[in-house]
C-alpha cells in the first residue's frame, strides 16, 4: 500500500525541480506550486503523490520562512511518514545566512519519530533528503549530513539525484 512520494520543499525551485523528475518518470503529483499537469492543492491534505513548497505565501503568512523555522517543515514530515500511503518522504534543507543555525535539529527528531511509528505499524518509509549548502556556511555542512544519515536518510548530491532515488523507488513499489 505504500505508493506515494510525499515532497517537503523549503525551496520552491527544489519542489519544482521535484515534480519534473517525478513527471518525467510517470509520477504526477498535487502541489500547492504544481507544474503544467500536476493538480493544485489548495490547503487540503497530501493524497497520492504530492510535494510541497512549505516557503510558498500560503505557509508564510504571518511566519518565518522554513529555511529560517523548519518548526512546519518537521511537522509536516512527520506527518508525511505517519500516512499508510507513504513510500517516501522526498525534502529539501537549506544552508546560508538568514537560513536556522539547526536547520535538523527537530527534523532529526521528527524522522525518529516517524521510523518509530511506522515500524511499529509494520511499515518501513525512505527518507530521501539532499542539503543545499557549503563549507563555507555558518552551519556545519558535514556535520549536518553525517546528522541526517546517522538518521538513516540517503541524503544525495543534488536535489535532482534525491529526486530520482525517490521515483525510482516509486518505480519498485508499483
Amino acid at each position: 500500500t505504500q505508493r506515494h512520494v510525499r515532497g517537503v520543499f523549503s525551496g520552491g525551485t527544489f519542489c519544482y525541480e521535484a515534480q519534473l523528475i517525478h513527471a518525467a518518470a510517470g509520477f504526477r503529483a498535487a502541489s500547492n506550486t504544481p507544474i503544467a499537469g500536476n493538480a493544485a492543492l489548495h490547503g487540503e491534505p497530501s493524497h497520492g503523490n504530492t510535494i510541497v513548497d512549505m516557503g510558498d505565501d500560503e505557509y508564510t503568512q504571518g511566519r518565518p520562512h522554513p529555511m529560517i523555522d523548519p518548526t512546519l517543515r518537521d511537522a509536516r514530515v512527520r506527518a508525511e511518514a505517519a500516512d499508510p500511503a507513504t513510500a517516501v518522504v522526498l525534502f529539501d534543507v537549506v544552508l546560508g545566512y538568514g537560513a536556522s543555525d539547526a536547520p535538523t535539529a527537530g527534523l532529526l527528531n521528527a524522522i525518529g519519530a516517524a521510523r518509530a511509528e511506522a515500524k511499529a505499524a509494520g511499515r518501513s518509509v525512505a527518507f530521501v533528503g539532499y542539503v543545499c549548502g557549503t563549507e563555507l556556511d555558518p552551519q556545519d555542512i558535514g556535520q549536518v549530513v553525517a546528522g541526517l544519515e546517522a538518521a538513516g536518510v540517503l541524503v544525495a548530491s543534488s536535489n535532482a539525484e534525491a529526486a530520482t532515488w525517490s521515483a525510482r523507488i516509486l518505480t519498485e513499489r508499483q
